[in-house]
């Protein structure tokens, strides 16, 4: 049975709790290496404002974290209820590996827990504590190199190891091939990248913003800014390298996911939403980021009147810069030159007005910091909702549209019985198949109609055009033959309930 929300479709409500996870889970992993990070520098050059910085975004951090956990149990919750046949997919590949991961935020919880709340009880055992908080970077990477392997084998399957389905082998939940599919470390090492890069853009303009009401305080003026200016250096350089990952990232879902990646290049399907394109709005956002990060050194080198420099060398900087020239020119031979020249000149554009930003602020960073962790927070929820979207549906009673996917029985004889796994060998195969009668009508409105939205929508609806309104569903996805759509008409132009 499928349950229903009522007032919005299964899909869409998945969607936005997605995206909210999305958000605070990826502001969460960068937080924690930005808190570490400002501890350590704090700690080397005995700068007392970045160890004070670190510990109120550790607070931050503390709310953050607590607040992506509770949406992704909710996240669960809804899959499980709204998307049952995936579910049970999903814990036949990865069973063990959501075990393992549920372990590690446990590890996750107790170590923020102990950083943040012990800061000054261990004050003078600061190595100590250094420690504890360097933990929280690797033990974060760990948590989301498990569920990045379930991301990525949601949009490249690759060749999963069916003989690792039944417990012939000993292991139920468990899927070696299907773990480290095509698109796995390309997913992790973007991820890595993105994630610090988000966190501290982000941080970079919360204290953008705390410089427009501090402008008159000398002392908070400073915090901010040399804090601001140190999350804005390390986000910019992780930023630097993901046009490298994302060129290879590309390469391998051109090779093993052709629909997604063709999706994102014209633009079908969900990648475009009210006539937008969202993939191609998330990379005019990245345009105006590289422009804008350009444009604020060359601006604050000249502005900085103690002849403070940023401390990797400018060439650096502008050679890696070139990537994503590259990168652009490389989109714009596939898909089309106006997507090379718009990115070029929302590049252009963020690159003068950064520059004019900081000449305006006579030389402060606030309006650059809030304007480059606008731009990162739209860019992980355009980015996180492209990478979703573009993959095939789950449209066909919420199964996945990719064929080739092994879709387990509703109770597989084998798992109810104490047996040694020699007695299983021909088991799945001499198994009987049990005969499924063909649907009706309510059925198949209940089970394809719901995908998109709630039934009380279709009940609502007063007009007579069913074979219009039919034919309209069937050219956006919905997945009906020419029996299944003739019985659908005629239950519902006879007005029966479903």
């Amino acid at each position: 049975m499928n349950l229903e929300l009522g007032f919005m479709s299964a899909k869409g409500f998945i969607a936005f709790l997605g995206l909210f996870h999305t958000a605070v889970a990826s502001l969460a992993i960068g937080l924690a290496f930005m808190v570490t990070f400002a501890e350590l520098v704090g700690y080397r050059y005995r700068i007392r404002r970045h160890d004070l910085f670190a510990k109120r975004t550790q607070l931050f951090h503390v709310c953050i974290y607590n607040i992506g956990t509770i949406n992704a149990i909710g996240l669960v919750f809804a899959l499980s209820g709204l998307f049952p046949q995936f579910w049970e997919q999903f814990f036949v590949h990865f069973h063990w590996v959501m075990i393992v991961e549920e372990f590690i935020f446990f590890l996750l919880a107790t170590t923020i827990t102990f950083h943040y709340f012990f800061w000054d009880y261990v004050w003078g055992h600061k190595k100590l504590h250094l420690f504890l908080g360097a933990l929280l970077t690797p033990l974060f990477f760990f948590q989301f190199y498990f569920i990045n392997a379930v991301g990525s084998f949601m949009l490249t399957p690759g060749n999963f190891q069916e003989g690792t389905l039944s417990l012939s082998v000993g292991v139920l939940g468990w899927d070696r091939l299907g773990f480290f599919n095509p698109s796995f470390m390309m997913l992790q090492l973007h991820r890595v990248f993105a994630n610090i890069s988000y966190g501290g853009f982000f941080i970079a303009g919360w204290c953008g913003i705390r410089l427009y009401f501090h402008s008159a305080d000398p002392v908070k003026k400073a915090y901010y800014e040399d804090n601001g200016r140190l999350s804005f250096y390390v986000a910019f350089m992780s930023f630097l390298a993901l046009p490298i990952v994302g060129f290879f990232y590309s390469a391998v879902l051109m090779r093993n996911a052709d629909e997604a990646f063709w999706n994102l290049m014209m633009g079908r399907g969900d990648v475009v939403k009210a006539g937008i394109d969202l993939w191609w709005l998330k990379h005019l956002f990245v345009a105006a980021m590289v422009g804008g990060g350009l444009g604020y050194f060359s601006r604050k080198a000249a502005a900085l009147a103690s002849g403070e420099r940023f401390s990797v060398p400018n060439a650096l900087i502008y050679a890696v810069a070139v990537f994503y020239f590259i990168y652009y020119l490389c989109m714009g031979l596939i898909m089309t030159w106006a997507f090379f020249l718009w990115s070029l000149a929302f590049a252009v554009g963020g690159y003068l007005l950064s520059r004019h930003m900081v000449n305006y602020g006579k030389g402060s960073s606030r309006a650059p910091f809030l304007m480059m962790g606008l731009l990162s927070f739209g860019t992980v929820m355009l980015g996180g909702w492209s990478r979703e979207a573009a993959r095939p549906r789950f449209d066909e009673n919420r199964h996945s549209a990719y064929d080739k996917l092994y879709i387990p029985a509703e109770r597989q004889p084998y798992l109810m019985v104490d047996l040694q796994p020699p007695e299983l060998t021909d088991s799945p195969a001499g198994a009987p198949v049990a005969v499924v009668a063909p649907p009706n009508a309510a059925s198949l409105i209940a089970g394809r109609c719901v995908g998109c939205h709630d039934l009380q929508r279709v009940r609502n609806y007063r007009g007579d055009d069913w074979p219009k309104v039919v034919n309209t569903m069937v050219v956006y996805g919905t997945k009906l033959d020419e029996e299944e759509k003739r019985l659908v008409v005629e239950h519902l132009s006879a007005g029966l309930s479903f």
